[in-house]
């Protein structure tokens, strides 16, 4: 009889589901608050958009963490001791020529980029205006409030590089459609959750009830066996 309860057991056991947790995503737009660094990135010389990510909590990073906690993707030179930038989110793609100075340019990461290929790095306060970083960014300490920049530089003059498309002392604040989008996202996700928990719900039941049922089998061909012996 022990032998057979504990085989139940060990089937309601199997019947629970394994729950994990989701993996944690770095925000998206500017930091709602000044515990963190708002990082934008320009990718327009590359035919690309400029994007915005929040590192939250960034006190103690050095510009490179918080470009990461913001969401992108760092590539460094490789051959170097400086971790210098040469790509972001894989651009400029290590699969594709581009034109530099009327020439085909591939980016490897194996040396410092060209002068008219590369990531340059800017600072700026909150409500200030960017400044091109006087260190680098693994070194350069980023501040809570404040924000980062950087800007893919194609044939730009050395002396009169663009810098990000974001103006730091005026950031965009989201619309009332962007709030109506986030709060139908926001019940969206909610009502998935609460389909996922009932999921779950309804899985356990059904291995409780599976287990009870084989309980209840067991039992009755015990009490069977157990009568035919006396008989």
């Amino acid at each position: 009889m022990r032998m057979h309860a504990a085989a139940a057991a060990l089937l309601l056991g199997a019947a629970l589901p394994v729950l994990g947790s989701a993996p944690a995503h770095a925000a998206d737009g500017v930091c709602a608050d000044a515990t963190g660094t708002t990082v934008v990135v320009d990718f327009t010389d590359l035919g690309g958009d400029v994007e915005v990510g929040c590192a939250e909590d960034s006190d103690g990073m050095t510009g490179l963490q918080a470009l990461e906690a913001a969401g992108f993707d760092a590539a460094t030179v490789a051959s170097s001791d400086v971790p210098a930038v040469c790509r972001i989110d894989d651009e400029p793609s290590a699969s594709e020529a581009i034109d530099v100075g009327g020439r085909d340019y591939t980016e490897k990461c194996q040396e410092f980029p060209p002068a008219g290929a590369y990531w340059s790095y800017y600072v700026a306060p909150a409500d200030g205006a960017w400044a091109y970083a006087t260190t680098g960014a693994d070194t350069n300490k980023a501040v809570p409030g404040g924000f980062e920049g950087w800007r893919f530089q194609l044939d730009q003059p050395a002396d009169a590089a663009p810098t990000p498309a974001f103006d730091p002392a005026n950031p965009p604040t989201a619309t009332a459609d962007d709030s109506v989008d986030k709060a139908d996202n926001a019940a969206d996700t909610s009502d998935e959750a609460a389909d996922d928990e009932n999921d779950g719900t309804s899985i356990v039941w059904i291995g409780i009830a599976v287990a009870v049922l084989l309980a209840v089998a067991i039992a009755v061909t015990l009490v069977r066996r157990r009568s035919s012996e006396d008989a």
